[in-house]
């Protein structure tokens, strides 16, 4: 359990997604367990007065993308520089406020992790081991993980991956496997001795642990309980390197034929991605031990960032940043199925864009869904539910009868009287939306939202300015001023999840500073008497039922 207490924010927070694997297309499940998390999160630490970096990337090396290109045809480099285009206009249409946005084959992020890696080598945390690998005498070729599929040794799956099991989700090597197959060219491979490099993780160990019990009551439970499942079993020596050519090669004499495991570089990749971005400037925030380090990720990614990218950092005995929340989250669903590209089940990036259903109703959704305590589900039907009732039916309707009022009854201009009574009776509301978010329960945060935006149309109710106006005109005016100056507060508050549409609020109020500059308290000032609003239109389309069942559908897999 989070002990807030223990959270204590300096001015400057640091913001990680996982980095998604450049060689597909991230589904709704992928957006929200990681990118979209972080989005949230970094926009609402912004208008919470922080400084912010947000920093998200792709993930490009690895036997998945030796793989997939071989599939498509294409070289490691062209494939990724086809998905990462992909990935960048998917993440820009879900309004992603990225601060960096870079990839782990770039030169900067080569050359941190070299860094990194002699590091870990002068200080006596890599060893050599000899081992047996699967070989390919077809091929001329080890196979690494990726390369090799057969039955899962635990569970008996078929189609176990070389790295590990989607059946049980155990992590394996590829000759555990049973009756493995090479997938480059479907022969049974072999048996034979090779050299690879290894992380000393029990060296490391104590340092480790140390560290940990000092910042895990901060982390997600689900957070906490992969590693300590990790933690119970022991740590052991683990693999650096690989058999491929599409990676950051090794950099010592006679290892020219080896590349670095994608999962050292890959979490080494959001430091290299900062360098990329904001060049000498990365020190203040990944040497930084006034920085507040947040990471956001599915509950797969954990043992990486809660293991691995810590042991790395502290075995290189310099002053790198840890994570101080780890925050994860289960998985998200589709319709009690797992999401398929290749079966056409579920929603993807793209799929989600080409529905015509704007970006901030996939986002309220996605957030309202957040699974933050267990797997949950999206589902077609409480999706037109939850926004029709929600966002359509509470947030939107309450800043359109606020304008259509204000429009009818005072020509669109803010009429004086506001005593900001609305606004200042929610301010303990406002205390828990903020500590929620800062423990990164994201989705309660959102429901916190609701709930004071609830209490603007049950104030407009009670009042019933509509009937006053007839026998006290300042009376109903006092009224529609503190509605408009609550819409200027909703509008902050709402920021983090449907940032569009508090944008276009501010334009209705015409607020002519920035959003985040003005930031939550200073929404608490109202909007200035006499001010012209402007018309912006529906902030938010109702879902209607025959699109909800066109779509349910079409993403069933059920037809191409």
């Amino acid at each position: 359990m989070i002990v807030l207490s223990d959270i204590k924010l300096g001015n400057k927070i640091l913001v990680t997604s996982a980095l998604p694997y450049v060689n597909n297309v991230p589904h709704l499940g992928n957006l929200i367990g990681s990118v979209l998390s972080a989005d949230a999160f970094a926009r609402f630490m912004r208008i919470n007065g922080k400084e912010v970096l947000f920093v998200l990337g792709t993930d490009e090396h690895g036997t998945t993308t030796e793989v997939r290109a071989m599939e498509e045809g294409l070289t490691p480099k062209e494939l990724v520089d086809k998905y990462f285009v992909i990935h960048k206009n998917i993440y820009d249409w879900f309004e992603t406020s990225y601060d960096c946005l870079g990839r782990t084959s770039s030169e900067a992020n080569a050359k941190i992790t070299i860094d990194i890696f002699n590091d870990l080598y002068k200080n006596g945390f890599i060893i050599e081991n000899t081992i047996t690998q699967l070989y390919s005498e077809k091929s001329k070729k080890f196979l690494s993980d990726r390369f090799v599929e057969g039955e899962c040794p635990f569970c008996h799956a078929l189609g176990a991956r070389g790295d590990q099991c989607d059946s049980c989700g155990k992590l394996l090597e590829p000759n555990e496997l049973i009756n493995p197959v090479s997938k480059i060219d479907g022969t049974k491979p072999i048996l034979k001795e090779t050299k690879h490099l290894y992380i000393d993780l029990p060296k490391i160990e104590p340092d480790l642990m140390k560290w940990y019990n000092t910042t895990k009551s901060k982390w997600s439970n689900v957070a906490v309980g992969i590693t300590e499942h990790w933690l119970k079993q022991g740590l052991k020596e683990r693999c650096i390197t690989r058999d491929l050519e599409w990676g950051i090669k090794v950099p010592l004499e006679g290892w020219d034929n080896k590349v670095f495991y994608s999962w050292f570089d890959a979490p080494i990749g959001y430091i290299g991605i900062t360098i990329e971005s904001i060049g000498d400037e990365w020190k203040n925030w990944w040497m930084n031990q006034d920085v507040t380090l947040y990471q956001f990720m599915g509950k797969d990614n954990v043992p990486f960032h809660a293991i691995m990218f810590p042991a790395f950092l502290i075995g290189t005995k310099k002053d790198y940043k840890l994570v101080n929340y780890l925050a994860s989250t289960d998985y998200l669903n589709y319709e009690d199925k797992k999401f398929s590209k290749s079966k056409n089940i579920g929603v993807f990036g793209n799929d989600a864009k080409e529905t015509g259903i704007c970006a901030d109703v996939w986002r309220y959704y996605l957030f309202r869904v957040r699974p933050e305590t267990g797997d949950t589900q999206f589902v077609w039907d409480d999706f037109g539910s939850k926004v029709n009732n929600e966002l359509v039916g509470n947030f939107g309707n309450f800043i359109n009868r606020v304008v259509s009022l204000d429009e009818k009854f005072f020509e669109l201009k803010k009429p004086k009287g506001s005593k900001k009574e609305l606004i200042e009776s929610v301010k303990p509301l406002i205390e828990e939306y903020k500590n929620l978010f800062t423990e990164a329960r994201i989705r309660d945060a959102l429901i916190k939202a609701n709930e004071i935006s609830a209490l603007g149309n049950k104030y407009l109710q009670d009042k019933q300015p509509w009937i006053t106006i007839k026998t006290d005109e300042a009376l109903a005016a006092a009224t529609i001023a503190e509605c408009i100056d609550f819409s200027k507060l909703l509008a902050v508050i709402y920021y983090p999840f449907v940032p569009k549409g508090s944008e276009k609020i501010w334009q209705m109020l015409g607020e002519k500073e920035n959003i985040v500059n003005v930031g939550i308290n200073g929404a608490f000032s109202g909007v200035r008497e006499e001010t012209k609003l402007t018309k912006v239109g529906i902030l938010f389309e109702k879902l209607e039922q025959k699109s909800i069942e066109e779509f349910k559908q079409k993403f069933s897999g059920e037809r191409k």
